[in-house]
């Protein structure tokens, strides 16, 4: 006898009318090391597998008796304890049940007269079988509330970024919006519920406004979280322009400056990029600075569309990053027009410069055509028509109400 199967203490419940296999079974088992409780009494047999919790059952199909049917006993154990792996014994006189009873659920069966080592062997592997299924089973239960789990943990983020996408519209101002004589229009399509693109404008004094397009990069939440900073830092900054004392502070780069500082401070572990404007109305000037957005603005007028020239570094990452001024004096008849780098990714041309080309052209054919740039942009680029946006995008119009 293998030696290797004398280390095994799992419990079998042997059941049947034939003393002399139970107890040939019995020192068999008992001699491997197992624990072995024995039963005849098929009345009871339920109460009696509920009370000893055996690891396995071997059933003697061969148990004749009055009231005693063998079958629909097993039938009764497999539906009563669907987890207790069962082995029966058989010998050639009732082999016609046998093909009724390998229909119900059994491990293995044993033809008598019994083998011991043969015995062994079925024993130790059903009980292994049944490990094993017993462990896939729990597997399977704990995968399944494990996805419960997750797909209740994702409905609530769900639901969390649908809320926060809420708050994030409500931060938005109006579109449009006229402010002086100017007209504001924006556009953004993020490309999760959330998203890292934001555009804002407002007056900041009586004759001054400031406009910006922010690109905060990643996506979700963190990315979110920053608009919102730049958001109340561009609040904030307005009291900057009605303190008469602070004239640095009516410059466009010392905005930029001071929001990186503030970005640096609040250690973010994401930058952002960004395009902001001063327009003086009284001076009819536009001051701005780039903080390493791209592309880069379009301003347009009866006689020619081009980017507005510039560069900077993005928002915190640096200390002490400097950003440059740019001014530009403003004719009665004007627009300018901004857009994230998303844009970029659904332009089919091949390379960047022709991409920036066909920016210039949809800008160019909405100032022909008279209409609003904003839709024009919204119709060149086929945006309705856009499922699974590859990143966020954002478009921001200012035009003049004043023409010549």
């Amino acid at each position: 006898m293998d030696r290797r199967l004398r280390t095994h203490s799992e419990h079998v419940l042997v059941i049947g009318q034939d003393n002399l296999l139970e107890r040939g079974v019995h020192d068999c088992l008992s001699g491997a090391g197992y624990r072995v409780d024995s039963t005849a009494d098929f009345k009871n047999l339920a109460n009696t597998i509920a009370e000893v919790t055996p690891d396995l059952a071997m059933l003697d199909l061969c148990s004749e008796g009055e009231g005693i049917d063998v079958l629909a006993i097993l039938k009764q154990v497999n539906e009563r304890f669907p987890s207790l792996p069962v082995i029966v014994f058989f010998d050639e006189s009732i082999e016609h049940i046998m093909l009724d009873a390998l229909k119900l659920r059994i491990l293995d069966y044993l033809v008598k007269p019994l083998n011991q080592e043969r015995l062994l062997f079925s024993l130790h592997g059903s009980l292994e079988r049944a490990r094993l299924e017993s462990e896939n089973s729990n597997y399977a239960e704990q995968l399944e509330a494990a996805n419960s789990e997750l797909q209740a943990r994702l409905e609530e983020i769900q639901s969390d970024q649908q809320a926060g996408r809420l708050v994030q519209k409500k931060m938005q101002p109006l579109s449009p919006a006229t402010i002086f004589d100017y007209q504001f229009e924006h556009l953004v399509i993020p490309a999760n519920y959330l998203s890292g693109d934001f555009v804002d404008y407002h007056q900041v004094s009586d004759n001054k406004l400031v406009f910006y397009l922010v690109d905060v990069t990643g996506h979700g939440s963190s990315s979110a979280f920053v608009t919102v900073l730049i958001k109340q830092l561009s609040i904030r900054s307005r009291r900057h322009f009605r303190m008469e004392h602070h004239h640095e502070v009516k410059s466009a780069a010392w905005m930029l400056s001071w929001i990186n500082r503030n970005l640096l401070e609040a250690e973010l572990d994401c930058h952002s990029t960004i395009f902001l404007g001063v327009i003086d109305k009284e001076k009819r000037t536009l001051n701005y600075s780039y903080g390493g957005h791209f592309p880069q603005a379009i301003f347009s007028s009866p006689d020619n569309t081009c980017f507005l020239k510039g560069r900077g570094l993005p928002l915190g990452l640096f200390e002490g990053a400097e950003y440059e001024d740019h001014h530009v004096e403003l004719p009665k008849d004007f627009g300018i027009t901004l857009m994230s780098d998303g844009v970029l990714e659904i332009i089919p041309e091949a390379n960047l410069s022709k991409k920036e080309d066909r920016l210039i052209e949809i800008v160019e054919e909405g100032r022909r055509s008279g209409g609003d740039d904003l839709n024009t942009i919204f119709d060149a680029l086929k945006l309705d028509e856009l499922q699974d946006a590859p990143d966020d995008i954002s478009v921001l119009s200012i035009r003049s109400l004043e023409r010549s």
